[in-house]
């Protein structure tokens, strides 16, 4: 987090001025469900919904994966960011200001982002002045206008080595900065990008993270040149175009993927605003987990030759296995997206994409251009590949459908299909692995009930804070976290406590509440006041049983080195008498 760290009052402020319901909407489609809101969780795979959001105690909670928190917690999981920087943006969002320098010492990510913006600045400039006339005509024959190029940040990186740099000089700005952003080399004497038109690249919160640069030469190789990978830029995670079609995904409730800048640009500037682009890579898990955020519908758009179809393929097998439904739209040989509106124009194009394939006839379509159809062996090496496909799927309903669907269309006995798939699953092909659920201490059940107790029943605090007892690691922090609270006349709350614990003891605390919303447990107050005080005894109990193993272990370890145990004698003395006591 850094060498300093946010007031309680100021955390707090933060806190009370913003709806979690409001703030996932933007990133999640939320549902109502009774006191509680639902959605699918967009940081585990799932075909049923158990991301929950409590807007009466400001918190979420996933059944599925465990994740949860309040809202800060929210934005650093969503948006991959740290504690300082969620606190930042939960603030902007807050209408409060602050600044983020002022809480942490690793502010490289920071100065990332404004050496990028120093950057874009002066690649625009270029482009509008005498230099970059050659890629103003460029982009005016890509039939972008001054308008379509100014929405997209776009620049012109000139010739000049140290165009850049001199800039940088000029202003006095530190050059290793620059080094990190990938702007500069790392000697300091050399522009990294010369001669290319500039495609800032923005996050979802409309930060530039990075550029994409387009030669102008035929000669300059690469043709496209990326930002390297940094603190903020990863080609794995990023997505062109994710900052101005954000809003249109959730609204069309589907994502159109190309494959370039321009086809990006292009589709945008004619309506068709939910269109984003991978920056020369296939399609990646985060990518997709990403996009279920916003959807899970996508439109695929690629060129029908052989490459084409192939980088159709590879993204599909990754598309499948996250449970999106998907189509794919193939345009003629030799044209992509931004060609064919150029040719023939939008209305022509959207006749294209209404006439998209779903993956079962795309898969047919190119293993019939593979294997002959008519030939048993050539309709088994069809069925067989495409079963694959079917297989990666996660619903089992879905799964079903398709195979009864492959059966009617290739003329296969469904139960044959079925088989096969069936072995493909036991042999644990493309299965996803489930991560080893971690093993609870004995107390837990005990730990867990107070805590119910505790967070359902205000009037239980200050009995539990006073409490003299042993505790386990995560109640002494949820006591010494409340006492804080207090001392700075902050209300202890669940969203105000998650603030200040660990990411695990926020994420058990935002579970137990949770499901206490869910249960609506009904106890006699005289019941409840027996079960907290059992509760609590219990959980003093194990800590002093877990001490004396500890001690007995320390003995054990200095008979062998032949040390004095005095101490530890006197100390399993105490212990044991406690226990009995108890």
């Amino acid at each position: 987090m850094g060498k300093f760290t946010f007031s309680s009052t100021q955390l707090e402020e933060i806190i009370s001025k913003l709806d979690i319901v409001e703030v996932i909407s933007e990133y999640l489609t939320l549902k109502k469900a009774g006191k509680n809101f639902k959605a699918l969780c967009p940081f585990h795979q799932e075909k049923t919904p158990s991301f929950i959001v409590n807007p009466e105690k400001q918190i979420f909670h996933c059944f599925g994966c465990g994740t949860g928190g309040n809202v800060i917690r929210f934005l650093m999981k969503a948006d991959n960011l740290s504690f300082p920087q969620a606190v930042a943006l939960a603030a902007k969002k807050a209408g409060i200001k602050v600044s983020l320098s002022e809480y942490t010492d690793d502010i490289k990510e920071e100065k990332i982002f404004k050496a990028n913006e120093f950057a874009a600045a002066y690649y625009k400039e270029a482009l509008f002045s005498a230099q970059g006339s050659r890629a103003m005509d460029y982009l005016a024959g890509r039939n972008l206008t001054e308008k379509d190029i100014k929405h997209f940040h776009l620049g012109f990186a000139p010739t000049k080595r140290d165009y850049l740099i001199k800039k940088i000089i000029e202003k006095k700005l530190n050059k290793e900065d620059f080094i990190n952003a990938g702007l500069i080399n790392k000697e300091g004497d050399t522009d990294t990008f010369r001669n290319r038109i500039i495609f800032p690249i923005f996050d979802l919160q409309g930060r530039i993270t990075g550029f994409g640069g387009r030669a102008m030469d035929d000669e300059q190789i690469p043709k496209y040149l990326n930002t390297g990978e940094n603190e903020v830029f990863s080609k794995g995670r990023l997505l062109y175009g994710i900052h101005h079609a954000k809003t249109s995904i959730k609204e069309k409730q589907f994502v159109f993927l190309v494959e370039g800048y321009f086809d990006v640009i292009k589709l945008h500037i004619n309506g068709i605003q939910n269109t984003v682009a991978p920056m020369g890579t296939a399609l990646t898990d985060e990518h997709l987990r990403f996009l279920k955020r916003f959807t899970e519908r996508i439109l695929l758009a690629f060129d029908s030759d052989e490459a084409g179809i192939n980088a159709s393929l590879r993204n599909l097998e990754n598309i499948l296995k996250m449970g999106f439904e998907t189509k794919i739209c193939l345009l003629p040989v030799n044209f992509d997206p931004d060609r064919f509106i150029d040719e023939y124009g939008i209305e022509p194009f959207k006749k294209v994409m209404g006439q998209a394939m779903d993956f079962l006839d795309f898969a047919l379509k190119v293993g019939s251009t593979k294997y002959a159809i008519t030939t048993p062996k050539g309709k088994s090496s069809i069925a067989k590949e495409i079963v694959g496909l079917i297989s990666l799927i996660p619903d089992e309903i879905e799964r079903y459908e398709y195979v009864k669907s492959l059966s009617l269309k290739l003329n296969l006995d469904e139960k044959i299909l079925r088989s096969y798939l069936n072995n493909k699953k036991e042999r644990g092909e493309n299965n996803i692995l489930r991560e080893e659920a971690k093993k609870e201490p004995p107390c837990s059940s005990a730990e867990n009930l107070l805590m119910e107790i505790i967070l359902t029943e205000d009037n239980y605090w200050q009995t539990f804070l006073e409490w003299k007892g042993r505790l386990t690691k995560r109640l002494e922090a949820v006591v010494t976290t409340s006492k804080e609270l207090l001392n700075n006349n902050v209300e202890i709350t669940p969203a105000n406590l998650i603030s200040h614990l660990d990411e695990e003891t926020g994420m058990w605390l935002s579970g137990i509440f949770m499901k206490a919303t869910l249960k609506e447990r009904n106890m006699e107050k005289e019941k409840k006041q027996q079960i907290f005080q059992d509760c609590l005894l219990k959980i003093h109990r194990y800590c002093l049983s877990m001490e004396l193993e500890e001690t007995k272990k320390r003995i054990t370890e200095k008979k062998e080195m032949g040390i004095s145990y005095y101490q530890e004698m006197e100390l399993i003395q105490n212990l044991l008498f406690e226990l009995k006591k108890e």
